[in-house]
């Protein structure tokens, strides 16, 4: 069995790489390209990655909230 036979047989690994040619797609809608690490400096890369983890964060935040909604 193939690795992509072995994701495409993985829900989790299946839903994963969905999510990850879905973000390619909109990434090149948007940039006309994938990601090039050469875009950024070292200190720019992590600078998007903090960006990134704080809407992360936010996000899972919300879902908290939501879940102890429910819980009540």
């Amino acid at each position: 069995m193939t690795i992509e036979d072995q994701i495409l047989a993985n829900p989790v690994l299946r839903e994963v790489n969905e999510l990850l040619q879905n973000q390619t797609a909109k990434g090149i809608a948007k940039y006309g390209t994938t990601v090039n690490p050469m875009d950024y400096t070292t200190i720019e890369w992590i600078e998007h990655a903090r960006q990134e983890l704080i809407d992360e964060l936010v996000y899972l935040t919300v879902l908290k909230q939501k879940m102890e909604e429910m819980q009540k």
